[in-house]
C-alpha cells in the first residue's frame, strides 16, 4: 500500500523545490518536528530521527528513509517529494511506500487511519475556517512567506499610518521607542531617522528576520535589538522606554488591557503611547477585505479609551486624522486615496503615563 498526494504549482522546478523545502521546515517545526535540509539530512521528532535523506538531488527529487514506529525500529518505509515539470508550472508529488503494515491490517484499520488523519484535516483545511484562519495569519496576523516579506519589506499602504504616528510622537534624539509588532521593520526605520534609540518585537520569525534586514546598520550601531516575542509578556526591564508604537495590530490582539498593560510597565514616568488602528468604515474594502475582516476586530472610539484606562493610563483620548494628504505624500496611488479621506480611515489612540 502506498500514499500519494499531488499539488500543481504555479513555479518553475527550481523555484518549487526551494518553496517546498522552506515552507516543509517550517511547517513540521510547528508539530514539534526539526527538518534539516540537505544531502545529509534528517527529520527528528523529539530527540528520535524518524526520517533519514537518502537521495537529494534539487530540483528533481528528495528522498527518505523513514522509521513511522520506534517500538518497531526495523519497520523502514521510503518517503519521495518528486517536483516533475509541466507546461506552465511544476507538479510535486509525496509518496509514501509501503504503508499500512503498523496499522495491522489494509482494510478497516486503514480505512480508519487515513480519514482520521489524513482525509478529515484535509478537509478541515479547505473549509472556511481554517483556510481563512490560515489566509488571515499569513498575510496580517503572523505574516510569512515570500509574499507576505516582500509586502512588509515596503508597505507602501501602511505609510501613511507611519506619518501621522511620527507627526503626533515627536521623537526626540534622546528617546527610547518601544515598537509591538513591527512587522518588517518599516516603521523603524523612519522612527530612527530622528536619532532615537528603539526595540522591537514581533510574533512572526519571518517579520523579525525581515525587519532585522531593513534596520541591520542600526542595530551593528547598537540603536535598535529586534526580538521575537508576545505582546501580552513583553521582554523587559519595568520602567524601560520614553515612548511606544503600535501600528495596524492591535484588532488582532486576544487580550488588548493586559497588553496595554505590558507597554505601562515598561514605560518610565511621562511615557507616551500612540497607536494606530483601522476603523469600522474599512470593514470589507482593500484595506481589510475578506476573510482578514471577520478575524479582526473594529474598536468603538470609546472603547479605546476605557481600555487605556483600565490599563492604567493616567491620560488617553483619541485623534482622527486627515490621512489623505499623507498618503500623497508616501505616494499612494491617485485611485487609492478615496481609501484615505477625511477621518474615517483609522483612529489613533494617544495615552500617557502619570
Amino acid at each position: 500500500m502506498s500514499i500519494r498526494a499531488s499539488v500543481d504549482l504555479n513555479l518553475d522546478p527550481s523555484s518549487a523545490f526551494d518553496a517546498f523545502v522552506e515552507e516543509l521546515s517550517t511547517a513540521v517545526s510547528r508539530l514539534g518536528m526539526r527538518f534539516q535540509a540537505g544531502a545529509d539530512g534528517c527529520v527528528v521528532e523529539g530527540a528520535i530521527e524518524v526520517g533519514r535523506v537518502v537521495r537529494w538531488q534539487p530540483p528533481e527529487e528528495i528522498v527518505l528513509e523513514w522509521h513511522a514506529a520506534d517500538w518497531q525500529p526495523a519497520e523502514v518505509t521510503s518517503l519521495a517529494v518528486r517536483f516533475a515539470p509541466l507546461e506552465e508550472g511544476t507538479r510535486v508529488t509525496l509518496e509514501h511506500t509501503p504503508w499500512g503494515k503498523l496499522l495491522g491490517d489494509q482494510g478497516n484499520e486503514l480505512a480508519g487511519w487515513f480519514a482520521g488523519e489524513v482525509a478529515a484535516p484535509l478537509l478541515g483545511a479547505m473549509a472556511p475556517r481554517r483556510l481563512g484562519d490560515w489566509i488571515t495569519d499569513r498575510r496580517a496576523r503572523r505574516p510569512s512567506g515570500p509574499q507576505g516579506r516582500a509586502t512588509y519589506r515596503d508597505p507602501l499602504y501602511h505609510r501613511p499610518n507611519f506619518k501621522a504616528i511620527l507627526a503626533v510622537l515627536g521623537l526626540r534624539p534622546d528617546d527610547y521607542l518601544l515598537e509591538v509588532g513591527c512587522g518588517g521593520g518599516a516603521f523603524l526605520q523612519d522612527a530612527l531617522k530622528s536619532g532615537c534609540k528603539a526595540a522591537a518585537i514581533d510574533h512572526s520569525p519571518d517579520m523579525v528576520r525581515v525587519a532585522s534586514e531593513v534596520n541591520h546598520e542600526a542595530i551593528q550601531q547598537k540603536r535598535l535589538e529586534i526580538r521575537e516575542g508576545d505582546a501580552g509578556s513583553l521582554p523587559y526591564p519595568d520602567g524601560t522606554f520614553t515612548c511606544a508604537v503600535m501600528t495596524g495590530v492591535f484588532g488582532f490582539i486576544s487580550n488588548p488591557v493586559k497588553a496595554l498593560s505590558e507597554i505601562r510597565r515598561v514605560f518610565a514616568p511621562e511615557g507616551r503611547l500612540v497607536l494606530f488602528t483601522g476603523s469600522k468604515e474599512l470593514r470589507g474594502t482593500p484595506a481589510a477585505p475578506e476573510p482578514v475582516a471577520s478575524r479582526l476586530y473594529f474598536y468603538e472610539n470609546e472603547e479605546l479609551v476605557e481600555l487605556a484606562r483600565k490599563a492604567g493610563f493616567s491620560e488617553a483620548h483619541l485623534e482622527w486624522p486627515d490621512f489623505e494628504p499623507l498618503a500623497r505624500e508616501a505616494g499612494i496611488p491617485e485611485e487609492a486615496l478615496e481609501l484615505f479621506k477625511g477621518g474615517s480611515g483609522g483612529q489613533l489612540l494617544i495615552a500617557r503615563k502619570e
